[in-house]
């Protein structure tokens, strides 16, 4: 996988059963497990098992010595590295694109402000860090706490929202769209789009409480 910017790039991935009567047609609670990986510096695979990601989630790193003397990339190459992730109840850092402020919805915009003076019911003082690159900013919010996102509808409800949601949940993080959770929300269509929230479940439930933090459908040029 190459990228001329050296970004970090990533692959999202859901199971569940197939109902061959009405595919994709299921809301994440019926996800078995799920996944991302990350290539970058390191390649990182985190995986989430069981109903409402009840079994918990896991990390495993790709050992790069192994590949050499094997030749070949399969599972014994990948070595658990994480064995129990678990999201931090509360920040300190939020994620998501500062520049499109001004497009921001009145509830959103004031839970920013709060946060960064420290303002918010929690009381902590938040800082922001923002890769631009889904899973980067989810996997640091899963070890480090905080939230990570996009407020307006952009990422897929089945392929992208659903499955780093059940993650979520394993990792005792929460996931919603602004003011319900991403797991309950049933497809209507196959790239239906939401607003995304994931990270630390007080963070989540206190943006949740301060209203109005879906911004509407907008394209940008950059």
């Amino acid at each position: 996988l190459v990228s001329d910017h050296l970004f970090v790039e990533s692959t999202i991935f859901g199971v569940a059963h197939h109902d061959p009567a009405s595919p994709f047609s299921s809301s994440g609670r019926s996800l078995l497990a799920s996944g991302y990986a990350l290539y970058s510096s390191s390649v990182e695979l985190v995986l989430s098992f069981g109903i409402n990601g009840s079994i918990g989630a896991f990390g495993y790193t790709l050992d790069p010595s192994v590949v050499q003397s094997s030749g070949q990339i399969d599972a014994t190459c990948f070595k658990l590295s994480r064995p129990n992730i678990s999201c931090p109840p509360n920040g300190p850092y939020y994620s998501l694109n500062d520049g499109r402020e001004p497009d921001w919805p009145e509830g959103l915009r004031k839970w920013i402000s709060d946060a960064k003076r420290g303002k918010t019911p929690s009381g902590t003082k938040f800082s922001s860090r923002y890769v631009c690159s889904l899973c980067a900013d989810v996997h640091r919010t899963f070890l480090k706490g905080g939230w990570a996102g996009n407020p307006r509808p952009h990422l897929r409800l089945l392929y992208e929202a659903a499955p780093l949601a059940h993650c979520a949940e394993a990792c005792g993080a929460r996931a919603s769209d602004g003011k319900q959770n991403l797991l309950d929300i049933t497809p209507t269509n196959i790239h239906q789009r939401v607003c995304v929230f994931i990270g630390s479940k007080e963070t989540i439930l206190e943006l949740e409480s301060y209203g109005d933090i879906q911004q509407g459908a907008a394209s940008y040029k950059a």
